[in-house]
């Protein structure tokens, strides 16, 4: 195995999942290939991609040096069952709520929320790209505190997860007490309801 073979063979994996994979998974694909695509092997998907990368992420894109043109929106069918990745990054909201909860070609997954640029479609060009920019650079800052500091990310990861089983178990807890409240009620409406002075 030659040097190069051997080099892609350590690569970890990344993909960046959001809705229509036509933003801020794109861009946030592209960022990470050039800021360490040498560590990394970097693909996004949607949940429910579009037809093409919106011209404004290829833009805002283009204005760091970064060219995403050759880019395309894929479906996560695309890699589920057929590719093991050792990091899914959600980037938005709604993929989060859509992307299954079991994952087992996955090592871990980060959910890292942007605002959707694309939020109003009745904003003039100029300003629609703003936004984007704004997202890229949102994007780059988490990316870049990731990759010079992993160790606090996955301690935010596992805070996140320690937080979501603490709610898990409050919830059975309450529901529970609840249930135990009806029994005890029902209990309590049968006894009012018997004559005491009746023969059993």
């Amino acid at each position: 195995m030659n040097g190069t073979a051997r080099q892609a063979a350590r690569k970890q994996k990344v993909l960046f999942l959001c809705t229509q994979n036509s933003a801020r998974s794109q861009m946030a694909e592209g960022l990470l290939r050039d800021l360490a695509g040498g560590r990394f092997e970097v693909m996004s998907a949607g949940t429910e991609p579009t037809d093409e990368v919106h011209p404004c992420a290829v833009e805002a894109m283009r204005e760091i040096g970064i060219d995403i043109s050759d880019q395309y929106p894929k479906g996560l069918k695309e890699y589920m069952g057929k590719e093991y990745f050792n990091y899914l990054v959600i980037v938005c909201a709604r993929a989060e709520e859509q992307c299954p909860k079991t994952f087992p070609e996955v090592g871990t997954t980060f959910s890292w929320i942007f605002e959707d640029p694309r939020s109003d479609e009745n904003l003039p060009y100029d300003s629609t790209l703003e936004r984007f920019r704004t997202v890229r650079d949102q994007i780059e800052f988490r990316m870049r505190g990731w990759l010079e500091q992993p160790e606090e990310e996955f301690k935010r990861h596992r805070e996140v997860r320690e937080r979501e089983r603490r709610e898990r178990l409050e919830e059975a807890v309450s529901r529970e007490a609840e249930r135990e409240a009806a029994r005890v009620g029902e209990d309590g409406e049968r006894e009012a309801g018997r004559d005491p002075f009746r023969r059993a």
